[in-house]
């Protein structure tokens, strides 16, 4: 006969030592330990137990089937179940069902039937047994000693298999397993996969949060009231066709989204809205060539990633089961240099360079850095000022003010974009008056001058 073992409650152990000893037998339990506990639970004067906090917390704590059952979930904010208790469940997420067992089951063994305090000992013994299901999973990982990080790309989207291409995904993994072991630190990188529809892509961002409830692509706005809720619970977050990024209001907005290190939101069963550092990183996708925001300051986060599906080794659904494996020893292969130490997350001089002059080709033309740069070209100006850009370039009316927007937009255009021109304090125009300027740097009669030398010219 197989050997088994009994949940009992105290109140049953007693029944049956009390029968088998009436029948002139002993009953066998490991009782010292239940003993240890239990001897712990209050009792009043005709030695019931009482309703108190304390005794609920004790016997959630220590019970045999609900000890190590329930556990704060980090990455949902929720309360799980993570092991059987005895009755019909559907996932792990702590539900009204669950927790209606949970007041029958104390009642019961124990006669703790006080529903609010049973249910504020849920919450404390959560909280002490947190968990994080993402990094149990890569801490479960065995890697199989094949390389596949550096091909995983051009393998199922036809990407280049460049430096920058390269490197951009591990990157991202990178900062994706940093986000987990390290919630909060610091990651703006967005990977965003730009090719013709079907291609895949977000497909293979799905499978790469590795299971399909870590994922989320319904992200439309980023000024959704809901937006910090949607990032609850999920580990890669997509934004197709980059629309929420397009759609924000202000540029501002979308850097300050993107940098935000933590997000203040009521999680579930918490009555206090707090703060939860990051576990997640973002991701998005285009069918557009030149999807990126026309602010350029702002796209040194977007890592423009372009898929030729016609160039894949092999398309991502062919076989989900083979394609599922490949991205579980990616990470099991990331987990590996993860240990090491051996990464960065960010990208060398170089490659940074690199991404610049890419992020370039993925954003559309500003019909005022086209104007400017046309004008500079076709005259060559020795000296040029804003004011004389605003009205000569770009063809408004000299007796209109030009506003700081503008101003400014103009300065950046020539900073960034016109390498041969140098900002100087102030230089004295016939139409435009005492204005800051920049001087051509490659005129044949250029010769650079002094602070102080500029300080004696005399049309100053």
């Amino acid at each position: 006969m197989k050997n088994e073992s009994l949940n009992l409650s105290p109140q049953d152990t007693k029944v049956l030592e009390a029968l088998f000893k009436s029948n002139g037998y002993t009953l066998i339990t490991d009782t010292d330990e239940s003993e240890e506990w239990t001897s712990k639970l209050e009792q009043d004067a005709k030695g019931k137990i009482k309703q108190t906090n304390n005794n609920c917390t004790l016997v959630m704590e220590n019970d045999s089937l609900l000890a190590g059952a329930i556990k704060k979930n980090e990455l949902s904010g929720g309360i799980d179940i993570v092991k059987d208790l005895g009755w019909n469940r559907n996932g792990k997420s702590l539900t009204d069902t669950d927790i209606d067992n949970i007041i029958i089951y104390l009642e019961r063994n124990y006669d703790l039937h006080v529903d609010r305090m049973i249910e504020r000992a849920i919450r404390v013994v959560a909280n002490q047994n947190s968990y994080n299901p993402i990094k149990d999973m890569l801490n479960g990982l065995k890697w199989d000693g094949k390389p596949r990080l550096e091909k995983a790309l051009s393998h199922f989207l036809g990407v280049e298999k460049t430096p920058i291409n390269i490197e951009a995904l591990k990157l991202f993994m990178f900062g994706a397993i940093e986000r987990v072991f390290n919630p909060g630190c610091k990651f703006e990188y967005m990977l965003c996969l730009v090719g013709g529809q079907g291609a895949g892509k977000s497909t293979f961002l799905r499978f790469l949060a590795m299971y399909d409830n870590w994922f989320c692509d319904d992200i439309k706005q980023l000024s959704d009231k809901e937006v910090f809720e949607k990032l609850q619970g999920h580990w890669i977050i997509e934004m197709p066709e980059m629309t929420a990024i397009l759609h924000a209001k202000y540029v501002e907005d979308t850097k300050a989204f993107l940098s935000r290190l933590s997000d203040t939101y009521r999680a579930p069963y918490d009555k206090y809205a707090q703060d939860h550092p990051r576990i997640c990183v973002f991701a998005g996708s285009s069918n557009t060539i030149q999807f990126l925001p026309p602010d350029k300051s702002g796209n040194r986060r977007f890592i423009p990633i372009e898929v030729h599906m016609e160039k894949a080794e092999t398309h991502i659904l062919e076989n989900e089961n083979e394609s599922r494996y490949y991205f579980a020893q990616m990470w099991a292969e990331a987990m590996e240099i993860y240990r090491s130490g051996n990464y960065k997350l960010a990208f060398t001089k170089e490659l940074q360079k690199e991404l610049v002059r890419l992020q370039s080709k993925y954003t559309p033309e500003d019909p005022m850095e086209t104007a400017i740069l046309n004008f500079i070209e076709e005259n060559q100006p020795e000296y040029v000022c804003a004011k004389m850009l605003y009205v000569e370039a770009l063809g408004n009316s000299p007796y209109s003010s030009t506003a700081s927007w503008e101003s400014k937009a103009i300065g950046e255009i020539m900073n960034q974009k016109c390498p041969d021109y140098r900002n100087i304090a102030s230089h004295v125009f016939k139409d435009y008056g005492k204005q800051r300027a920049w001087v051509n740097t490659k005129k044949p009669d250029f010769k650079p001058i002094t602070d102080d030398e500029e300080k004696e010219l005399p049309f100053k």
